[in-house]
């Protein structure tokens, strides 16, 4: 008997570790080309000019008759923007592919996440897209104040939301340990892969590129740790059927081009 439980547990199905790193690295450098690319890039085009130089933390457009405050924060409300599209698409269909529903949850995650911690950031720092939204109105204390109250409260609504979704994928299969798993692989993960990124980061400046690497990562992050016990509190949903993260090659393999566009092009930047 003891034998048929071991062997029935070693045979039970899994989730592959490498995938969860493969697909936080895509879901968190999709989120991060988010905001650069489609946010401040897309808005620097639609002013009538274009972007003469693209990196992972920042992005400069080449027209100096763009509106400046509208490129600034298109940038935050193109990624917040972008996770809740993600958060519809999961929270109204149902995917049995389990690796894009996991993709899609991170890049829901990074996505909310990232920018109000952000806007939060800013209005403590007076430093960011947000701090130069505010600038000049007085009194300014209040407008930070301001910031920072709202960063928060979208953030915590944001792991309301993420923790939801994350009951919703583990299914009937929600051990302590399997969720802890689900959020602390891809953390790590990708802050390794950020302050990696950052290192290949001449254009801001390493030291600069570092600090952002690990505020847009491990610091914006942090809340995945409080959605295992998050979802505790969403008792009164119905899971659906289990799904498992299982090895796939494609998916690893775009992962690791991702990582070499990243370090070799993004870091360093496009010009």
């Amino acid at each position: 008997m003891r034998q048929q439980k071991e062997s029935s547990e070693k045979n039970a199905p899994r989730d592959s570790a490498a995938m969860l790193v493969a697909l936080g690295i895509l879901a968190y450098a999709a989120s991060t080309m988010t905001h650069e690319a489609l946010g401040h890039g897309g808005s620097c085009l639609l002013a009538g000019g274009h972007t003469v130089m693209l990196a992972v933390w920042s992005e400069t457009c080449n027209f100096p008759g763009a509106p400046r405050l509208a490129v600034k924060t298109a940038g935050p409300a193109a990624q917040f923007g972008a996770g809740l599209i993600a958060w519809l698409v999961l929270h109204l269909r149902a995917m049995k592919n389990a690796r894009v529903r996991y993709f899609l949850w991170l890049y829901m995650v990074f996505n909310l996440f990232i920018p109000s911690s952000y806007v939060a950031f800013s209005g403590f720092t007076n430093f960011g897209d947000a701090a130069e939204v505010i600038a000049g109105h007085e009194p300014h204390m209040v407008w930070e104040s301001g910031l920072v109250l709202l960063g928060v409260v979208v953030y915590l609504l944001a792991m309301q939301a993420t923790a939801l979704e994350l009951k919703r994928f583990a299914g009937l299969d929600q051990r302590s340990g399997r969720l802890y798993h689900l959020v602390w692989i891809p953390y790590v993960s990708v802050g390794v892969f950020a302050c990696c990124t950052a290192a290949f980061t001449p254009a801001v400046g390493r030291e600069t590129a570092i600090e952002m690497a690990a505020l847009s990562s491990f610091a914006s992050g942090a809340g995945l740790f409080g959605l295992p016990d998050g979802h505790l509190r969403m008792s009164f949903l119905t899971p659906s059927e289990t799904a498992y993260v299982t090895w796939s090659p494609a998916w690893c393999v775009a992962a690791a081009l991702v990582v070499a566009i990243f370090f070799l092009f993004l870091g360093p930047g496009l010009r």
